[in-house]
């Protein structure tokens, strides 16, 4: 059997194949830095997510206790004005 002897690739095959690993290197880098923005804004959304939660239960404890204090109404938050309903 004949044993073939190493060949050397031209210039520019070795540009292309160096242009290749280059591109997929910033490519990686670009998944990576993806991954860890998507990363951040999951955690802020849970954030916001928690903070419109505890909101909420103000809202609704605050309610409960404007309703004890004058009844049933409607409240005009600009002028602060209660107006009872029926």
């Amino acid at each position: 059997m004949a044993v073939k002897q190493a060949q050397k690739f031209t210039e520019e095959e070795l540009k292309a194949l160096k242009s290749l690993q280059s591109q997929s290197r910033v490519a990686t880098l670009q998944f990576g830095e993806l991954y860890l923005s998507k990363f951040r804004l999951e955690e802020r959304e849970t954030i916001l997510k928690n903070q419109l939660k505890q909101l909420e239960q103000e809202e609704a404890k605050i309610a409960q206790q404007l309703t004890e204090k004058y009844g049933k109404g409607t409240i005009d938050i600009e002028t602060g004005e209660f107006t009872p309903t029926e």
